[in-house]
């Protein structure tokens, strides 16, 4: 039997006691099963699957403490681009409801403890060697997907509709087909399959592509059902989270348009390619509806306080955006980031009347915090603009 290690170059264990983690890696390390082990609990280990640039794990090995790792399992097995992983599910015991449950969600195999390092190689051997001769199903998914990359999308509509006939509750399956017609802008086709690739288990990538149609088609409302699954395991884009804050606006519910303010809010921040800082509108909306409500103060006050400790994301805000968070800030009564928004708003103010304006802003600001030292030294630069 050649060494697993010429095969497997990344294993990931997961459990979310340290203790288990420890056993899997030392078991799997002592098995020769893989070049390089890595052990994670299992939040980070589906960050790590989900959110990371960086190669998927070649196995996965997870160990059965409660019932998270068979919720993990159908996660995986619910995203299309992690579905082929192979996973072992590894129990201290097994009773039959176990084993039915790990094999209902597609385990490629169950094992007790103690874990013995042939069995461990024996094991995986055999998964690698199903993997290598794939079933009519996964063969059609296969060259769906090929097909798919190709542009093809006539033969890869034949190959998915082959792989429903033979799985017809498939949610892979019918993301694949739902994926084709939206890439030829059959958007009505595309949305019929992914909302029965949701049906039957959860789909991320179907439920985000129903997010993305419904977003560009103003659906807001029925955006919130899916967010709230979404939001639960991937980072979503500040742009959908804010549509789905101002309905909960709309609706007088403030403590849920908090929530996903401050979600948005951290995607904005997590992500350096954002350009427009695209909360404004709905914070301004928050607090202009809900000025009294302490979720809503809070939620606007932390991100004044997180602007001003991060410096660095002050220098992606325009003039206007800082103006605008100055504002902002000044109602929420957080008068110390607001004159930081407005003093770094001067540094790219446009031209001597911006500067007159916000000089203005801040006289009253800092006579408001009874400052009046610098309250008259704005006024009287905004009097020798005027003359």
């Amino acid at each position: 039997m050649p060494p697993l290690a010429n095969v497997i170059s990344l294993c990931a264990v997961a459990s979310d006691s340290a203790t288990s983690r420890r056993m899997l890696a030392s078991s799997v390390k002592i098995a020769e099963f893989a070049s390089v082990v890595e052990a994670y609990d299992l939040r980070s280990l589906w960050r790590r699957l989900t959110l990371n640039n960086e190669p998927l794990p070649d196995i996965c090995v997870l160990y059965r403490d409660d019932e998270h790792v068979i919720e993990l399992l159908a996660r995986i097995r619910s995203t299309p681009t992690l579905e082929t992983i192979p996973v072992i599910i590894v129990t201290p015991q097994a009773t039959a409801e176990d084993v039915i449950q790990a094999m209902e969600r597609d385990a490629d195999d169950f094992m007790v403890t103690p874990l013995v390092p042939q069995t461990i190689r024996e094991r995986v051997h055999g998964i690698l060697a199903r993997r290598k001769s794939p079933s009519p199903f996964e063969a059609a998914l296969i060259r769906g997907k090929k097909f798919i990359r190709n542009m093809e999308f006539s033969k890869a509509h034949e190959a998915f509709e082959e792989a429903l006939q033979i799985k017809p509750n498939s949610t892979s399956a019918l993301f694949y087909a739902g994926l084709t017609y939206e890439m030829q802008s059959d958007i009505a086709k595309a949305e019929e399959l992914y909302k029965e690739a949701v049906r039957y288990r959860l789909n991320l990538l179907a439920n985000q592509r129903l997010c993305a149609i419904y977003f560009k088609q103003k659906r807001f409302q029925e955006m919130q059902p899916l967010i709230e699954i979404l939001s639960k395991y991937i980072q979503l884009p500040a742009s959908w989270l804010c549509v789905v804050a101002s309905h909960h606006l709309q609706i007088g519910d403030a403590a849920q348009a908090a929530k996903r303010l401050r979600q948005a809010h951290r995607a904005w921040v997590t992500d350096p390619t954002a350009e427009n800082y695209v909360l404004l509108d709905s914070l301004m909306q928050a607090v202009q509806t809900f000025k009294t409500i302490p979720e809503i103060v809070s939620v606007c006050a932390s991100i004044c306080i997180d602007f001003e400790r991060n410096r660095q994301l002050m220098e992606r805000l325009s003039f206007m955006e800082r103006v605008a968070l100055g504002s902002l800030a000044t109602q929420v009564q957080r008068f110390s980031e607001a004159r930081f928004f407005l003093n770094k708003a001067l540094d790219l103010a446009p031209n001597e009347a911006a500067r007159k304006q916000i000089h203005a802003q801040l006289a009253k600001i800092y006579k408001t915090a009874g400052v009046d030292r610098l309250a008259r030294e704005h006024a009287r630069i905004v009097q020798e603009t005027e003359t």
